[in-house]
């Protein structure tokens, strides 16, 4: 049957890694789920994956508009999400300014009036769309006359009305979906660009397969920091359906590990054990990762989960402070946290925890009661971060209803606070808000909780073979296929029993062979008889720690950074340069550049090279900053 360009859909999924890169990232089910359902009724889809090309969005997006005339175009994200999302949708207006634009995921979802108008797409999903987007679709085909008729969209009336229908009722049975649309995201390509230190879950293999997959929706908790895109009401697939999809993407795919990303696993005890005796029966050997709540976990079922592949659980504590849990609705306490932790450990699983600080109830006190709690237990390497009352959560619905987001342009700057420097809710104030910032930063550089470096080999292009002693089972583990791309001190799991640890960036030629000259030049800034600019702006309170740790009273004259939303803003007492030729010639002509510790240090060192700065000009922080722990080089 030939095409008609009303059965023609372009899927595009924004860009979560830089140009240029090839490294894992979250794959968007979402999106996948969407693509199956509509091929399912019949629509031809293809699927313009950024993350898989290099090229300016804009040329990608017009190039295949251009050769293939699409009448619709879906894309989505999260709030978070909001101006890749926008910036798509200006894209692809710009290269076919008659195709139809649809828009879902949580960004809409969350505070539809608001991205609608922002955004500004055809028609907006909300909720779980698979249903929707092709009742949807299917009624724009036949005219539109009837869209107030289909539950969980939004569109614009002849007035210009932001028009959003009732909300649509969860899929209770989740075995009528089909498996997500793989073929068309590009599962193979997704799969082979994995390396084992892209992300904290990945090291169990030198070639990691790692494959997203879910068994259930919904989550009945009303955590106040969270917003459920997909509802709040909780439904499991059979065990059947599930079983089946990993065994295709075993076979077809050789896939080797899974990331099981329900929100609430273990909720349904049985289930899980159901699910773990199906597991161990999969022909090929398979390790998972999953997430579960500390108050749901006990010997038996960690020692269940550890026999069926089970090698890392991912926990949201968010605090040490009963006070502050309670006022999260969390529903757990602060023995539960240490419990959990300890019996997860023995039995030989790896742990992915969370502190998140800045609730309405947190006090210096209980910061501080956190932050203890983190330094008796730092051997865990709990990752410590912000509350971000993202749209939808009921700290965002607190903000409004209290009447502090009451346009749309303070709810977007809210937004960006909450992506960039997460805003102060807290009893502190401002200065014992900034302080423990610097505290939390400095805890976390200072931890010197390192495994030892006992060889290491490159063996291609950035890419290493390296031998490492863990320091809590004192195995020596063998990591090859390594290529890592943030520098400074990094993070590392042990193979054997699965625990994190610190290493230094000196675990690698290229930073070892650097090493020498970066010295030199950030002597030279300490000396105080060079111009210093410092690039780029990273959090004022993080940088602060940084400065306190490394740079004493070095004084610095200038701060650049690349991004026009930083430009001219006030930084450490001073405006924010643009950092670019001119300024790098003139206003920075003689200076010496810092990098702090970030994770575009590599970005920002070969921006400023060409820009024409002399390498020996250039000082990295990430590789000056390397611990003094016991992980000598051999």
């Amino acid at each position: 049957m030939a095409k008609t360009k009303a059965r023609q859909i372009l899927i595009i999924v924004i860009r979560y890694i830089p140009i240029g890169e090839r490294a894992y990232y979250e794959f968007p089910l979402g999106l996948a789920y969407i693509s199956a359902c509509l091929k399912r009724a019949g629509y031809d889809v293809d699927v313009l994956n950024l993350n898989h090309y290099d090229g300016s969005q804009l040329d990608l997006i017009r190039d295949i508009m251009t050769l293939n005339k699409y009448r619709y175009v879906l894309t989505g994200g999260l709030s978070a999400h909001y101006q890749q999302v926008k910036s798509v949708v200006d894209d692809v207006r710009y290269s076919d300014p008659v195709a139809v634009v649809i828009v879902g995921g949580g960004v809409m979802s969350a505070t539809p009036e608001l991205m609608y108008r922002h955004i500004q797409p055809d028609y907006m999903v909300l909720g779980e769309g698979e249903i929707t987007i092709v009742e949807l679709i299917d009624e724009l085909n036949k005219g539109g006359k009837n869209l107030e008729s289909i539950n969980g969209i939004g569109y614009s009336s002849s007035s210009g009305e932001v028009i959003v229908t009732p909300s649509r009722a969860p899929i209770m049975d989740l075995d009528i979906l089909p498996w997500p649309d793989l073929e068309g995201f590009q599962l193979e390509t997704y799969l082979e660009m994995q390396r084992p230190n892209d992300n904290l879950y990945l090291y169990a293999d030198d070639k990691p397969r790692f494959y997203p997959i879910i068994s259930s929706r919904g989550c009945p908790y009303n955590c106040t920091f969270c917003y459920h895109p997909l509802g709040q009401k909780y439904r499991s697939r059979s065990i059947d359906d599930f079983i089946a999809e990993i065994e295709y993407v075993t076979g077809k795919y050789q896939v080797n590990s899974l990331a099981i990303f329900d929100e609430l696993l273990s909720t349904n005890r049985e289930r899980l054990f159901q699910i773990c005796d199906r597991l161990k029966n999969i022909p090929r050997k398979l390790h998972w990762m999953c997430q579960l709540r500390v108050d749901q976990v006990d010997e038996e079922m960690l020692r269940t989960m550890k026999e069926a592949g089970c090698f890392l659980i991912s926990y949201g504590f968010e605090s040490a402070s009963d006070i502050v849990l309670k006022s999260m609705n969390k529903h757990i306490l602060k023995t539960q946290i240490e419990r959990a932790l300890y019996l997860t450990r023995e039995a030989g699983i790896g742990i992915q925890g969370y502190f998140i600080f800045g609730d309405p109830a947190e006090t210096s006190q209980t910061a501080y009661e956190t932050l203890d709690f983190w330094e008796r237990h730092r051997d865990y390497h709990i990752t410590m971060g912000y509350i971000r009352p993202y749209p939808g959560s009921p700290l965002w619905n607190g903000e409004v209803a209290r009447g502090h987001l009451s346009t749309d342009l303070a709810q977007l700057e809210f937004i960006n606070q909450c992506v960039y420097a997460p805003p102060n809710l807290t009893k502190m104030n401002d200065i014992e808000w900034v302080t423990l910032q610097k505290d939390v930063q400095k805890a976390i550089i200072k931890n010197e909780h390192f495994g030892e470096l006992i060889s290491s080999e490159k063996i291609g292009e950035n890419t290493y073979s390296i031998t490492i002693r863990c320091p809590h089972c004192r195995q020596l583990i063998t990591y090859k296929n390594f290529h890592q791309r943030i520098l400074g001190i990094f993070k590392l799991s042990c193979r054997n029993c699965n625990q994190l640890m610190n290493m230094t960036p000196l675990a690698f030629k290229h930073v070892r062979d650097d090493y020498e000259r970066n010295l030199e030049v950030f002597r030279r800034i300490k000396s105080g008889d060079v111009p210093v600019t410092v690039t780029p702006c990273m959090s004022e309170p993080e940088f602060a720690a940084m400065g306190e740790i490394a740079l004493d009273d070095v004084q610095i004259d200038n701060f650049m950074d690349i991004s026009d939303a930083k430009v001219g803003k006030i930084y450490m007492g001073k405006k924010i340069l643009k950092r670019n030729a001119e300024n790098v010639n003139s206003v920075c002509k003689d200076s010496f550049f810092l990098i702090p510790l970030s994770r575009y240090a590599n970005r920002i060192f070969a921006h400023l090279l060409s820009l024409g700065v002399d390498q020996n000009r250039i000082c990295r922080l990430d590789e000056i900053i390397v611990g003094t722990g016991d992980r000598g080089y051999a």
